[in-house]
């Protein structure tokens, strides 16, 4: 059976599954004649497609198997032959094992998506070290960690549109105050920018309704429903401000000037991966000052 598939499932937040890129892209350098299928979430499958040119699967439609192992569950007919047709399995979820045997010809490797709690190295370096025992495919992924730290990902963006801010994050300690944001936004439009403010689901369930309207009546306000359409924001900004969140780490890959703002998390091992980042952290993160969030803009060249 001649086997072309190079697999990589992932069903972390937006923020780790980027934090796979590297791997995703050196795979694609070293397998050119391989089909590179990312095993996903709907979403991020789209967006994989998109800004990283290869295939994906939805690990909901059939991946089962994975998660609850057992004579009753099977796989799918399509994952089962994506399995089976693959050389190298590269799995960020549980059921390696399974995986193992469905393809024992393949090449399986099981990593951590994130570091643990105690590692003091960027969480790049973590993907990195559960790669030695493949030299080949570290050293792939160590230059595409420095392709994209030098100049992000090709994505084809413009970078004369609006200043994108988006004000949320997946925990309420990591995210800077919405009236700093505001702040920000009454600066930058008196300075003549053009403002865009992204509010996803999760802000729109916790942002309290005079916090939304206050950004509405500031700026225009975008509500991507989908990490496509998130992508497709970012590529005509000229700037992105956020908090440590997955939008953050989008903007930043893109090679987009991004500020990220830190409180509880450490940037020296959270920092978004990309050419133009400037992480300004104090803890609490409303600390974080107004004015040294204009100057990181202007530093970027974009504020």
């Amino acid at each position: 059976m001649l086997r072309r598939n190079v697999l990589i499932l992932h069903t972390g937040a937006l923020g780790d599954f980027i934090l796979s890129w590297p791997l995703i892209l050196a795979l694609g350098r070293i397998h050119p004649q391989s089909r590179i299928i990312v095993v996903t979430h709907a979403s991020k499958g789209a967006l994989a497609e998109a800004a990283l040119h290869v295939e994906s699967a939805d690990i909901e439609q059939g991946w089962h198997a994975l998660f609850a192992p057992g004579p009753d569950v099977a796989f799918g007919e399509r994952p089962a032959k994506l399995v089976e047709g693959a050389h190298a399995i590269y799995t960020f979820v549980s059921g390696g094992d399974v995986l193992a045997k469905l393809a024992p010809a393949a090449q399986v490797a099981a990593l951590q998506p994130t570091p643990p709690n105690d590692y003091a190295k960027h969480a790049s370096q973590h993907l990195l070290d559960q790669l030695a025992k493949t030299p080949p495919v570290k050293s792939a992924v160590e230059q595409m960690l420095k392709s994209i730290n030098l100049r992000g990902i090709s994505t084809g963006r413009s970078h004369d549109g609006d200043v994108v801010v988006h004000p949320g994050s997946g925990s309420r300690d990591k995210c800077w105050p919405v009236e700093r944001f505001l702040k920000v936004i009454e600066r930058l439009r008196r300075n003549r920018k053009e403002v865009r403010v992204l509010l996803g689901e999760v802000e729109l369930e916790r942002f309290a309704d005079a916090d939304v309207k206050s950004l509405e009546s500031a700026a225009s306000v975008r509500r991507p429903p989908t990490y496509l359409e998130l992508f497709n924001e970012l590529r005509t900004a000229s700037l992105f401000i956020g908090n440590d969140s997955g939008p953050s780490h989008l903007a930043g890959v893109m090679g987009l000037p991004t500020i990220a703002l830190f409180g509880p998390t450490d940037p020296a091992v959270w920092r978004p991966m990309g050419p133009r980042v400037r992480a300004l952290r104090h803890e609490p993160i409303d600390k974080v000052a107004v004015n040294d969030v204009l100057a990181a803009g202007k530093e970027l060249g974009a504020g």
